[in-house]
């Protein structure tokens, strides 16, 4: 049997880790500057031994970007390139995303133009190239000069969470060992005077997670189950948790709505709260969007039993059960008459393995294909063309139901016009489409 590496996956630290902040100054007049051809990298950024982070270094120091050719940029005329030590002193980690963090206030301008037609143009205008090596030798492009856009990460937004690194290209760092990423950063050619003299800081994120290697009895087959490939034996910790600060918890969710609306249906509960449960909700003593937000969390990824369980809800379905179910490994008890019943209705078909991995989270291109499965859509035009820019990411197994669902106004893609068919798929988001499929999205989005 066909043998793959398996991760198991914990969550240090969320996007929180701060690599380094630095100033960026553009302007629109060419001017020498040299890159980085010292043997020390620009930025040091060391993981120690207890789990906490250190670094040294300036990601920008007093470079200066300007219009270029990707070439120019590159031997930095216009352009600015370093190197990033990423120094691990505490286990086997492994690297899966990156992002940038910038608002609008972290602009500074004074050429007289509009911030948000600044801001925009930054993003759009402004490229970043990554790549992986080890003294200076790098043989490995991460990121192919993204814009600004593409990487942008901000808390609370799950349009923006970074740039999810390719499955080949995520970065693992045994414990005792270094890597090295070198970082160019380019402006396109045709970028207008709104950038000149535009200063902003401008953070990189990382997303650590810790990883063991095991065997994997699973084979990777195409015909089978909800995606055939047994890929989601990586579990995440809530590895996308919105973290909710101060007034956070008082703002309503982008998908406040929908929740409300599920929650008034019965179709979704909430976790067990030590304060909140839901018959406070019903009974409106506590404020709903506080209930949204600390309950019912709708930033965290949703797991397989849970889809199962929302399904069942949605379309009552559910079975009484025993202790025994047509897979290998246990249910939870609260998902086990869900699972039985979509099981049975050909909704749910499980893993080769005969286990069903009730605890995994289940990516955007599997859910979707389980609610297009569960609500009996179908695809009208077989020549539909997805409109999104990584369509060829999206699996062969799953593409008629992806296509469904854009057919009939089920999914959208982020503003970047990608799906990003292998991420985890969070419950704001599964919400949303589980409100569109039952006919009730329109009832709030006048």
């Amino acid at each position: 049997m066909k043998k793959s590496k398996r991760l198991l996956v914990f969550v240090l630290q969320l996007l929180v880790l701060v690599l380094v902040g630095g100033y960026l100054t553009t302007a629109l007049i060419p001017s020498t500057l040299a890159s980085n051809t010292g043997r020390s990298p620009n930025v040091i950024v060391t993981i120690n031994a207890d789990g906490s982070i250190s670094q040294k270094g300036n990601l920008f120091g007093d470079g200066l970007l300007y219009p270029a050719a990707v070439e120019d940029a590159e031997r930095g005329l216009g352009g600015i390139s370093g190197v990033i030590r990423i120094n691990n002193q505490y286990r086997n980690i492994k690297i899966s995303n990156l992002g940038i963090g910038l608002d609008r206030d972290d602009l500074q301008f004074g050429n007289g133009y509009p911030i948000d037609m600044v801001y925009s143009s930054f993003l759009a205008n402004v490229r970043l190239k990554v790549e992986k090596g080890r003294l200076f030798s790098f043989d490995k492009t991460l990121i192919d000069y993204a814009s600004l856009r593409e990487l942008l990460y901000q808390p609370g937004d799950t349009n923006y969470r970074g740039y999810m690194l390719d499955d080949k290209d995520t970065i693992t760092i045994a414990r005792g060992s270094t890597v090295d990423l070198k970082y160019t950063l380019h402006m396109v050619e045709g970028a207008g005077n709104e950038l000149e003299n535009v200063t902003a800081y401008m953070p990189i994120y990382i997303n650590v997670h810790e990883y063991t290697d095991s065997a994997d009895d699973g084979e990777y087959n195409p015909d089978k189950g909800d995606s055939g490939k047994e890929h989601d034996e990586v579990k995440y910790q809530d590895a996308n948790d919105e973290l909710l600060v101060g007034s956070a918890y008082t703002e309503p969710h982008w998908s406040h709505d929908c929740i409300i609306t599920l929650l008034n249906n019965g179709v979704i509960i909430g976790y067990p709260h030590e304060k909140y449960t839901i018959v406070d909700y019903f009974n409106g003593t506590v404020d709903p969007v506080i209930y949204v937000n600390e309950v019912v969390l709708p930033g965290k990824f949703v797991i397989r039993a849970e889809v199962a369980a929302l399904i069942g809800r949605a379309l009552g379905l559910h079975k009484e059960h025993g202790d025994s179910t047509a897979y290998l490994d246990r249910i939870p008890y609260w998902a086990r008459g869900n699972v039985v019943a979509t099981t049975e209705e050909g909704i749910f078909e499980g893993y080769p393995s005969g286990m069903f991995k009730p605890d995994n989270y289940i990516t955007r291109e599997e859910m979707v294909a389980v609610l297009i499965r569960a609500f009996n859509i179908t695809l009208e035009d077989e020549s539909l063309e997805l409109p999104f820019a990584d369509k060829d990411h999206i699996g062969q197994w799953a593409l008629e139901y992806v296509k469904a669902g854009y057919e009939n106004g089920i999914i959208e893609g982020y503003p970047d016009n990608t799906f990003r068919p292998k991420n985890p798929i969070t419950r704001a988001e599964t919400f949303t489409i589980i409100c569109k499929l039952m006919g009730w999205h329109e009832e709030h989005s006048q």
